[in-house]
């Protein structure tokens, strides 16, 4: 019993560091790295790290197994459709099209930022029955959660800007803010993984 209650106490640090799992994280949640981006649809600079550097952090890190990636969701106020876009892409998780959704959203980000249209370009993608399964998660509970959710998270590290990534190794948080060079972000991650 003893022995039993020195493993639980040993273990509960591990256990509070332990990222949560959610319908936008990808790669193993042992991974010795955990990498939460948190990003606005309408943000034109996470729109860049998006099509430029996630591709590379997922190939070269997430599939081989050394990063956790979490996308967090995080709408700027003073983005009129950032909370509808993000209310989507959540909804759009529920469902499994996340990665279907978000990559829709951000690769037509000039269109609908101009004209609002993020359900008509959300709906290009998806059948007409995940069109509807979709719309009907908008306004649910879990969903508005999850955003409001990853929205505190944000206020803690805290996020001043879009995108952050927030980079947690062991009981290390190193926040990083602004438009990243993937250069440096892999150089980064490579120093990490190396300690």
């Amino acid at each position: 019993m003893k022995l039993l209650a020195i493993a639980l106490v040993l273990l509960l640090p591990c256990l509070a560091a332990a990222p949560d799992i959610v319908g936008n994280a990808f790669g193993n949640p042992n991974a010795p790295i955990t990498m939460e981006i948190f990003s606005d649809f309408q943000c034109p600079a996470c729109k860049g790290l998006h099509d430029n550097a996630v591709p590379e952090i997922m190939r070269e890190f997430v599939i081989p197994g050394k990063v956790y990636l979490i996308f967090r969701y995080f709408p700027l106020q003073g983005h009129p459709y950032g909370r509808v876009s993000a209310e989507f892409v959540c909804a759009a998780a529920h469902v499994g099209k996340y990665e279907l959704v978000s990559n829709a959203l951000f690769a037509s980000q000039p269109a609908w930022s101009g004209n609002g249209q993020v359900e008509e370009t959300v709906n290009r993608v998806l059948s007409p029955a995940e069109a509807k399964k979709v719309k009907a998660l908008l306004k649910d509970p879990a969903v508005q959660g999850e955003i409001q959710h990853d929205l505190d998270e944000g206020k803690t590290v805290p996020v001043n800007q879009t995108p952050t990534i927030l980079v947690t190794k062991g009981f290390r948080r190193y926040p990083i803010a602004g438009v990243t060079d993937y250069g440096l972000l892999r150089s980064f991650l490579n120093d990490l993984l190396k300690k």
